[in-house]
């Protein structure tokens, strides 16, 4: 008697990038055969789905989508590309291939949590099984909650609650898994689903996350700037992490100087594409024998920043666009597109502002101590509203994700998760003097920006500043009062 087919299972890739530590994968290929896929996603006309990739992160995912089809080639699992609705997708790629079941990665954000779960019901409907895994998060959001309340509102507290769970071991590759059938390898391509990587229109500067902002200006600006800093893939960010120690090594004290280029990992556009697991980053920044405990624990202590904004998204589905403490939806912001596009180009005449804007046209990424000090500058001296300076984020930033990019401008802005009151405005010129006494990160990225231009060729040949800090840190404040006044007994 002969033996049937093996089972076939459809893995959805979302933002895990990898084969390493991936249990939908493992699980997969622990059934059968395996068959992957990768959709470019448009949120549906109720809204669900995830938030449509800003141009820089839409190149990043291009390049390691590349590289993961050939990585998944070598376990003998051919890769699929789709673009359009995932609820019309899945359930149409699983029926024509005859799946017996699919699996992907648990995701967060509440807009693509109803998606997913609706696809789930119409897979279970159809008669296929639907799995999903955990791998995003250490922690998963509804694991953690504080006595009393219904989820934690400020970092310390939500640290000290989870920065000792076990996460369980990280996970190897699979095996290679035995060919797929010629005819059913035929039948892939043929359907009117089907796609290939070039055909999603990830470069062509078409669909991106905020409108006519940054990547509509300058549709292939990223393969020829960001492309000179980066090589997106889970190669690259396996060889990283195996060097991670480079990025720990005297992190307490150096983590804020951004003309450093080993004062942090430069691991978040991994973590964010998911190209490595947060496990496998906890794991390996605790097996680094060479580093202080303060270097270590400080380190860590970021990552779970990142499981803190998920965790607040999670729970606040409106976090992109809706302030978390609702008084500021009174906040005075001034409506002045000159000033916002100054802040855009790094035309300010605030150096250490001007040269963070010029570090994240060219690069796709700013450092972490600037990025603060410009989205002050905009939200504060400048009084613009936090979503521009989100938006504009979002769309240049490799490392940009749907948590962790409206959770940390919010902080900034005062409206978000944190203790701090709203008069912390951060003095770029003594953050400079602090973080930058020589003027090294300055005077290496004023010359740069949007087109190749040095600031004085953007600006017109004017680098005075747009605006007094002073007088303007005095605006804020009286701004803040006024909306103190009518918004009292507002909180969250």
């Amino acid at each position: 008697m002969s033996e049937g087919p093996e089972p076939l299972t459809l893995v959805w890739f979302r933002d895990d990038l990898r084969v390493d530590d991936h249990e939908a994968l493992t699980a997969a290929c622990a059934d059968g055969q395996v068959i992957g896929i990768w959709i470019r996603e448009r949120r549906d006309d109720n809204g669900l789905g995830p938030r449509p990739l800003g141009g820089a992160a839409r190149w990043w995912a291009h390049e390691s989508l590349r590289v993961l089809e050939a990585e998944l080639a070598q376990l003998g699992i051919p890769l699929l590309f789709a673009a359009g609705s995932a609820a019309d997708i899945i359930p149409q790629v699983a029926a024509d291939l005859e799946v017996d079941a699919v699996r992907w990665s648990r995701r967060y954000a509440p807009a693509s949590r109803r998606l997913d779960a609706q696809i789930k019901a119409q897979l279970n409907e159809a008669g296929c099984a639907a799995h999903s895994h955990s791998g995003a998060l250490l922690v998963e959001p509804w694991t953690v909650s504080p006595q009393g309340g219904d989820f934690y509102k400020v970092f310390t507290p939500f640290f000290t609650a989870v920065r000792d769970r076990t996460v369980g071991d990280v996970l190897p590759p699979p095996r290679q898994q035995k060919a797929l059938p010629e005819a059913r390898l035929r039948s892939v391509g043929a359907h009117p689903w089907a796609s290939d990587l070039d055909g999603l229109g990830l470069l062509d500067g078409t669909g991106t996350g905020s409108g006519d902002f940054a990547s509509a200006r300058t549709p292939q600006w990223w393969a020829t700037t960001v492309a000179e800093h980066w090589s997106p893939g889970c190669r690259e960010a396996a060889r990283r992490l195996r060097s991670l120690s480079e990025g720990i090594d005297d992190y307490a004290e150096a983590h804020d100087v951004p003309a450093d280029p080993d004062s942090t990992s430069g691991l978040s556009p991994r973590l964010r594409f998911g190209e490595l697991s947060p496990r496998q980053l906890l794991r390996s920044a605790w097996d680094v024998p060479e580093v202080s405990e303060d270097d270590r624990h400080a380190w860590i202590r970021q990552l779970y920043w990142r499981e803190f904004s998920w965790h607040l998204a999670y729970h606040l589905p409106r976090v992109e666009t809706e302030p978390m403490r609702p008084g500021f939806a009174h906040f005075p912001y001034e409506d002045d597109p000159e000033a916002l596009g100054h802040w855009q180009d790094g035309t300010t005449g605030i150096a250490l502002v001007d040269a963070g804007m010029a570090q994240l046209w060219q690069t796709g990424w700013m450092h972490n101590r600037v990025r603060m000090v410009a989205a002050s500058f905009l939200t504060k001296n400048l009084l613009i509203h936090w979503w521009h300076g989100e938006q504009w984020f979002w769309d240049t930033l490799v490392d940009a994700d749907e948590a962790n990019n409206p959770v940390s401008w919010q902080w900034v802005a005062g409206c978000g998760a944190d203790a701090a009151p709203y008069f912390r405005i951060f003095n770029p010129e003594r953050q400079c003097e602090r973080f930058d006494p020589d003027r090294e990160y300055v005077d290496r990225w004023l010359g740069r920006g949007p087109g190749g231009l040095t600031q004085a060729e953007r600006s017109g040949g004017d680098d005075e500043p747009i605006v007094d800090l002073r007088t303007s840190r005095q605006a804020a404040l009286a701004a803040y009062d006024r909306m103190k006044n009518e918004s009292a007994g507002s909180n969250w």
